[in-house]
């Protein structure tokens, strides 16, 4: 059942889509081919990543980019100049309230704290969605995304574009096929200064620029003064109620070839433990995320592994000579070797290296191809992988035929709890936790404080408990 605008409203509160109390519940809707010619679609967000979305969503042939959201006129204008037939708001909710009735998909672009309100809103009235990573910012959300996609049947994409690309392939192959035998580690590093993670500002009130909503731009987070260069645009991705930390933004990238090379769907971590450095103002040292991490993930067995425990590492302090972080925040040695005799020739910032019992796959992030080795040096021949849709056609042929995108929810929910236990372990650093999967907890209460967070008044979302 497609709910029309009046429906949905409805079933969001007469007081709009955030009123107290909410939805309760939504008729399951049937994912199928879209009822208007071309797919008619909707991006919140018209800057930096979510622009680069609507750039790649654009170039499919089927698609009509019918509307655009942007709290910041700034942002907005660049759509209106390249898209001058489209539609455009500075409320989300509104321009699900006008165009609704005649869109078909949606793509969520804004900032990390909005993502499960504008996605679940979208899917609740049949609307089809890309939800930027990280999808999520915690367990309870994670999870709720998860059971919204499956009770609607809508299609649903998480943005972790590197999926289509054939070095990312290529690894998926490798770990399924067992080329170097059953996985042990897969180390994971991303060690470049990214512009969130040089910055500590401390915050100083400022006017709020004409072009910029404020108040919408918080959304669900609590309320505070506009800083200039402190939140937006960007630097939120540092502040922990804002944004998901380095391994929230980049990690969801690097983890997910291993995810679904070793077949992993909705195996939960076991434990976590991480150890960090957080360079900031004493002020806010507890409101921002770590400059640099070690986190270590153990899981039990499983066929990839030959139903032996397996780990993985993920590393993110810097490694440029003038800002190098300590050794123990790089990846191990053994990998900048293993690198050096590739045709990189050096590690990259970025990539996973992946142990397995007779030898390794080195993959830098975004490269056109990945590499692998035997224990005693030979290369190995990665696969060949045939040429495939961009993962923004994929999921626009998808929302067409009415099958499952590559990173559907039922899936990818997972993975990224895997991601928020390793954000949770970044904030109780030094104590391994142990995550218990039927019960949806740890055995840490001061980790538990973390599994869900605080909605601002006027935004809680419906249904969430």
């Amino acid at each position: 059942m497609k709910l029309n605008r009046r429906q949905f409203f409805a079933s969001a509160g007469a007081a709009g889509l955030f009123a107290a109390g909410g939805c309760k519940g939504f008729p399951a809707i049937t994912a199928t081919r879209s009822p208007n010619s071309r797919v008619r679609h909707l991006s919140i967000g018209c800057g930096n990543r979510a622009w680069g979305d609507i750039n790649e969503l654009c170039t499919h042939p089927s698609v009509e980019m019918a509307a655009f959201c942007d709290v910041d006129a700034k942002f907005l204008a660049q759509a209106k100049a390249k898209f001058p037939k489209a539609r455009f708001y500075r409320d989300w909710r509104e321009m699900y309230e006008k165009e609704f009735d005649s869109c078909d998909s949606v793509c969520v672009g804004a900032p990390d704290h909005h993502h499960v309100a504008m996605a679940t809103a979208a899917m609740k009235a049949g609307k089809h969605v890309y939800l930027e990573k990280p999808m999520a910012k915690t367990m309870v959300e994670a999870k709720f995304l998860r059971d919204v996609a499956a009770q609607t049947g809508v299609v649903t994409q998480m943005g972790t574009q590197y999926n289509a690309y054939a070095s990312d392939r290529q690894v998926v192959e490798m770990l399924r096929a067992k080329t170097l035998g059953p996985v042990e580690c897969v180390y994971l590093h991303s060690t470049r200064q990214g512009i969130s993670r040089r910055r500590r500002f401390l915050p100083k009130p400022a006017p709020v620029p004409e072009t910029l909503e404020w108040d919408l731009w918080l959304g669900s987070a609590a309320e505070r003064p506009y800083a200039e260069w402190v939140y937006h645009p960007l630097i939120w991705r540092i502040w922990r109620d804002l944004g998901s930390g380095w391994i929230g933004d980049i990690g969801c990238h690097l983890i997910a070839a291993a995810w679904r090379g070793m077949d992993l769907g909705s195996t939960p971590v076991k434990s976590v433990l991480a150890e960090t450095i957080t360079d900031a103002e004493d002020s806010v040292k507890d409101k921002v995320w770590p400059t640099a991490a070690h986190i270590v993930f153990d899981f039990d067995g499983v066929p990839a592994s030959d139903g032996k425990p397996f780990r993985f590492e993920w590393f993110d302090g810097f490694s440029d000579p003038e800002v190098r972080s300590p050794a123990g925040y790089l990846p191990p040695a053994i990998i900048d070797e293993l690198y050096a005799k590739t045709p990189w020739g050096s590690r990259p910032h970025e990539g996973k290296a992946v142990k397995c019992r007779d030898g390794w796959i080195l993959q830098p992030h975004g490269a056109d191809f990945a590499w692998a080795v035997r224990n005693d040096g030979r290369a190995v021949m990665p696969p060949t992988v045939g040429p495939a849709p961009t993962h923004y056609h994929e999921f626009l042929n998808c929302v067409i035929s009415g099958n499952k995108a590559a990173t559907d929810f039922s899936w990818s929910t997972y993975m990224r709890e895997c991601v928020i236990a390793g954000e949770i372990a970044e904030r109780v650093p030094g104590v391994k936790i142990v995550w218990d999967a039927k019960a949806r907890r740890f055995d840490s209460d001061a980790a538990n404080a973390f599994l869900t967070r605080t909605y601002r008044r006027g935004w809680k979302i419906p249904g969430l408990a």
